[in-house]
């Protein structure tokens, strides 16, 4: 049978329909133009539930009609996630990030591998690519504006280059090529089958990188109940994120992700090398330890032991130095690399200028960018061993 093709998405009778739900707080100043952005999905049944976690602003006066809304006691996002879970009626729930803009086609494109299932296959989550937004100066920004892309600051521009590498290695190395784990799907956008979620206890409250979590939850649960449960990769662009803006906000959203991160593989630690989890537990949850999460200890640890031992005298000083440059250069030529590959392949079109600046920040993120984002994901790691205590603030812009 021929794949599905998008317009037939569009037929009501034919499309699985989505419940969307938007946790919202304080948000009186970007709420009308999120909202119109949802609505205006193309699509042929889905409900948009708004959770007021309450808002001590406008948010809820400035609502309307088309919507449905729960007004309830602050409980953070998860909190309000589990609450439009409850009341959805449809089979299908997607979360919506407090600073995401889905494109016009989204759940066109997410919702497609649902549909091209065979018969005996059950689709249980899907993701897919998430395209950044440079940081807005105000909170009345058009969040649609998608003109500026790489005339930001250059901690967007290397946060681009970082999220091009993430989703070129992780989406399609470890999912599309039949590694069915999804662990890196972003906490911004994603689609679960509802009854899936209400079967492992749906959003876990406290958590901060719900969607990894709750895949490793999703994966765990299948396995035990031998059902044949897939999770999806779409690699095209689905939706845009606003990004942090300050080198402060990078450093606490970053903090945050690496302690969630340790905290959600160590209360999935039994299924650390259990082949009978399959790649779940014998490739992905190791590649997140030893990569994701040891790489930065690893390599600050490497540093030091180099400068120690030339302050102690106890290396070639030659031979450290050539390593430690080729490493560099490897680590620039990747980026470098992934960033041609990306231009290659995007469907955007790219100027000289913006090609040329992608390059060259790219073969500069060994020097400066790559370990100091190191050092903010060594904070997680010690709160999550409780050696540094987290402070409790709301992070205004980017995926956290």
């Amino acid at each position: 049978m021929d794949p599905l093709q998008y317009h037939e998405m569009l037929d009501e009778e034919v499309a699985p329909a989505v419940s969307l739900l938007v946790s919202m707080r304080n948000s009186e100043n970007t709420i009308v133009q999120r909202i119109s952005c949802l609505l205006d999905i193309q699509y042929a049944r889905y409900e948009v539930i708004i959770i007021n976690d309450e808002s001590e602003d406008g948010t809820m006066s400035r609502l309307h009609h088309r919507l449905i809304v729960i007004d309830k006691e602050y409980g953070g996002r998860m909190d309000s996630l589990n609450a439009g879970l409850n009341i959805s009626q449809y089979p299908y729930i997607a979360s919506v990030g407090p600073w995401t803009v889905l494109e016009r086609d989204a759940l066109v494109k997410i919702m497609k591998p649902v549909m091209d299932a065979l018969p005996g296959e059950e689709v249980v989550a899907c993701s897919g690519r998430v395209d950044l937004i440079p940081p807005r100066n105000t909170d009345h920004t058009d969040l649609t504006d998608n003109s500026t892309r790489l005339m930001g600051s250059t901690l967007y521009v290397m946060q681009t280059i970082e999220y091009v590498r993430a989703f070129l290695i992780g989406g399609v190395g470890l999912v599309r090529y039949n590694i069915n784990v999804l662990l890196f799907t972003a906490q911004v956008f994603g689609v679960f089958k509802k009854n899936r979620v209400m079967e492992v206890g749906g959003y876990k409250r406290n958590d901060q990188v719900a969607h990894m979590e709750l895949v490793m939850r999703l994966q765990k649960h299948m396995k035990r109940t031998r059902e044949r449960g897939r999770i999806i990769y779409i690699p095209d662009p689905i939706c845009r994120v606003e990004v942090p803006g300050t080198w402060r906000q990078l450093r606490t959203q970053r903090t945050r992700w690496y302690m969630q991160l340790a905290s959600s593989l160590w209360a999935q630690r039994s299924m650390i090398f259990n082949p009978a989890y399959g790649w779940m537990g014998m490739v992905s949850i190791p590649y997140f330890i030893l990569i994701e999460l040891l790489g930065p200890v690893m390599e600050l640890g490497a540093i030091l032991l180099f400068i120690s031992g030339i302050g102690l005298q106890l290396v070639d000083i030659n031979l450290c130095i050539i390593l430690a440059l080729l490493l560099t250069l490897y680590g620039s030529m990747l980026s470098a690399g992934m960033v041609m590959f990306e231009v290659w392949c995007s469907r955007k079109a790219y100027t000289s200028t913006e090609v040329t600046r992608l390059l060259l920040y790219a073969c500069s993120e060994t020097f400066w960018f790559r370990p100091l984002n190191n050092i903010f994901r060594m904070f997680g790691i010690l709160q999550a061993v409780g050696l540094r205590k987290e402070k409790e603030k709301e992070i205004r812009n980017g995926l956290g």
